[in-house]
């Protein structure tokens, strides 16, 4: 039984429905339906890949490119070429150079994707309907018990359902946190931020707002996130190339609560024009910009959970926790965790066993990605209050961004070529699961040492400028570095992250770089367009 069918939901129940797993799906709510969750990054599209291929569900291929969303799923979605940052200054007008932009275009899957989720959730929704799914939409689940025995599903219509499990992909109104009383109360995350946000027509490309500052992509072309001391706002166009049927932009406002508390009757669009009247820039673009529905406005976004795995269920990723949409790793965990659980439960279902202990590496996966994602973007939360410093800590997230997708791109290459499914198992098989790199504790280490840098300058122990030192040094950035991953001439040739740099940091991984990580690089190159083409065209 799978709870919520939104993209997490869904892909669960069409793969496991595709292996011939009676699967039952349930949602308070029916699509289309409005969704958060937009921009993907080139590791939530190679795990699309990856599960596509092992398990014979072409769909979630089809929605991992622009093109086959384009063919198969929707024309109202938007292209990603970059991850763009401007910072700004309260009160004063932007310096066009204080800007990092990192490119995502090369490669031969083109662009990532602006996902209009309404349509995305039910195309892969009705996939997993058409490979036997048994739906119920805009019912509650009244009650839920899991006994040694089965699990007992009970609806607000009188209809009950039987399992062996249950996956819960509810997000933050889990039935089963709520059942079970798995949240952490306080939230335990170090990351404190709230948002107010909505779709918008009529907002202007940042292009057209001022000069370029030689970026090597349009800003309008990516995700563009505007920075600032205390909080970020995400612009997401949907109507960024000649081939999008929306007019629409998804557009959110991310505010670190301890500087910008929730105010008594400040309406979300009362706080909406006073941001704007100090962003003189960030004004200009959405000058004359008009919301599709109203702003939404949430409390607290970050939630935790002291356990994630039971005898007979599971909270996929997003509902164990959240921590902020900063860098777009929301759908990539839920990802990373459905690639993790798929095999156990069919491995699982064959022995009977469905205990929490079969399932606990989905425990400590969940549990670390929530910690690593809560210190990687607390870690942004303080760099916000100057340039240099953030330009200094989003080499952390560059580097732990694209560790990350070699490991699941490689794979991916070497299966298509060998169909040996045991090279999966090595995704699980390093010493630190749900970490930006878990091949490689040297790794964990470092990271750890640079949030300890944001830390001190968060208490005031450390100024901004001398913490840009400390990172540039913990980062490899001269020969006497302690850096342990040894890339001191990537980063000294670091240009915010432009392709040279990637290029630079996969010749690294395939020859200089640590044996862990070379065996992601194991597979012949021509396996690259071969790949592409029969993800294009399935």
């Amino acid at each position: 039984m799978v709870l919520g069918s939104g993209i997490g939901g869904s892909t669960v129940a069409a793969i496991l429905a595709r292996q011939g797993v009676s699967v039952g799906i349930v949602d308070a709510a029916r699509h289309p339906r409005f969704a958060l969750g937009e921009s993907t990054i080139g590791e939530t599209s190679f795990l699309l890949r990856l599960l596509a291929a092992r398990w014979g569900v072409p769909e979630l291929a089809q929605v991992s490119t622009s093109g086959g969303i384009r063919e198969h799923a929707s024309r109202r979605c938007g292209i990603k070429t970059n991850f763009g940052f401007v910072y700004h200054r309260e009160g004063v007008e932007h310096d066009p150079y204080e800007v990092t932009q990192c490119s995502v275009s090369e490669g031969p899957f083109g662009p990532e994707s602006h996902l209009m989720r309404a349509d995305i959730d039910k195309y892969l929704f009705d996939a997993a309907v058409r490979y036997g799914a048994v739906a119920r939409e805009g019912v509650r689940v009244r009650a839920i018990d899991c006994s040694d025995a089965l699990v007992r599903v009970e609806l607000d219509s009188d209809e009950v359902f039987t399992a062996d499990y249950v996956v819960d992909a509810t997000g933050r109104t889990s039935v089963l946190a709520d059942r079970f009383g798995l949240r952490d109360e306080p939230c335990r995350l170090r990351t404190d931020s709230r948002t107010i946000f909505t779709h918008m027509r009529g907002v202007r490309p940042f292009d057209s707002v001022e000069e370029s500052s030689g970026q090597p992509n349009l800003w309008h072309e990516g995700t563009l996130h505007h920075l600032f001391d205390g909080g970020w706002l995400w612009v997401i166009p949907f109507d960024n190339h000649g081939g999008s049927e929306s007019d629409l932009v998804s557009v959110g406002l991310s505010l670190d609560t301890r500087r910008f508390p929730k105010a008594e009757g400040v309406t979300p669009e009362q706080e909406w024009a006073r941001f704007l009247s100090r962003y003189p820039a960030i004004a200009r673009q959405f000058g004359g910009a008009e919301p599709a529905f109203p702003w939404i406005s949430t409390g607290r976004t970050q939630f935790s959970s002291r356990q994630t795995v039971g005898d007979r269920w599971v909270l996929m990723s997003h509902a164990a926790g959240a921590v902020d949409a900063l860098f777009s790793r929301g759908m990539a965990n839920t990802m990373a965790v459905i690639e993790a659980f798929v095999p156990r439960y069919l491995d699982a279902r064959r022995d009977r066993d469905f205990s929490a202990e079969r399932f606990a590496y989905l425990e400590t996966l969940n549990q670390n990605i929530l910690e690593n994602n809560d210190r990687l973007i607390a870690g942004s939360y303080i760099a916000f209050r100057d340039f240099d410093l953030w330009r200094a800590w989003s080499k952390m997230w560059y580097l732990a961004w694209n560790l990350g997708v070699i490991r699941i791109a490689g794979t991916y290459y070497r299966y298509l070529e060998t169909g040996d499914d045991g090279l999966f198992d090595r995704l699980h098989a390093g010493p630190v699961p749900g970490s930006f790199a878990p091949d490689l504790p040297a790794a964990q280490v470092q990271f750890e040492a640079c949030y300890e840098v944001m830390e001190q300058v968060a208490q005031g122990s450390l100024d901004p400028s001398a913490a840009v030192t400390r990172l540039a040094y913990l980062l490899g950035d001269g020969e006497a570095s302690p850096s342990p991953l040894n890339l001191h001439d990537v980063l000294r040739r670091w240009h915010d992250g432009s392709m040279e740099t990637q290029r630079l940091i996969y010749q690294w991984g395939r020859t200089a770089g640590p044996a862990a990580l070379q065996q992601y690089f194991e597979y012949d190159r021509a396996t690259i367009p071969v790949a592409a083409q029969k993800v294009l065209t399935a």
